[in-house]
């Protein structure tokens, strides 16, 4: 693993395309899914997905980094479904990354009225995103 001051980085093990998610497994045990904003899902494609993420981790638990196009918007019934504690029994935590005032405002409306099932956390930073998950490996 590649490791700087300014950037954490990580080899990529696997990728793998789910509709409107790239998901990657990274060397340091992170799974990140990165969401497309040119594709629209639904809860059938996040289901898609959790049987993604199962095969990359092996059926075990691993972080979750999730970063999105800048006009990647979670319909409000994937939020629901999403934030249900065994939507994905695979994912131990969630760190958002929030590079915009409209992620920004609609993660918090999802940890507010949503309630996550996992622990899950909003990030501007990418590198605090990662330190937070590495503690639930």
């Amino acid at each position: 693993m590649v490791t700087s001051q300014d950037d954490i980085k990580a080899e990529i093990l696997a990728t793998v395309d789910v509709e409107a998610f790239t998901v990657q497994l990274r060397s340091d045990g992170i799974v990140h899914s990165h969401t497309h904003g040119d594709i629209e899902f639904d809860i059938e494609s996040l289901k898609k997905f959790t049987i993604e993420m199962g095969k990359l981790t092996h059926n075990k638990k691993a972080p979750l980094l999730l970063t999105l196009d800048d006009f990647a918007i979670p319909p409000v019934d994937t939020r629901e479904y999403w934030a249900l504690k065994d939507s994905c029994p695979y994912a131990s935590a969630e760190a958002y990354i929030t590079s915009s005032i409209g992620h920004k405002l609609i993660g918090n409306f999802y940890l507010k009225l949503n309630k996550p099932g996992r622990p899950t956390r909003l990030f501007t930073n990418k590198n605090e995103a990662i330190k937070w998950l590495r503690t639930f490996l």
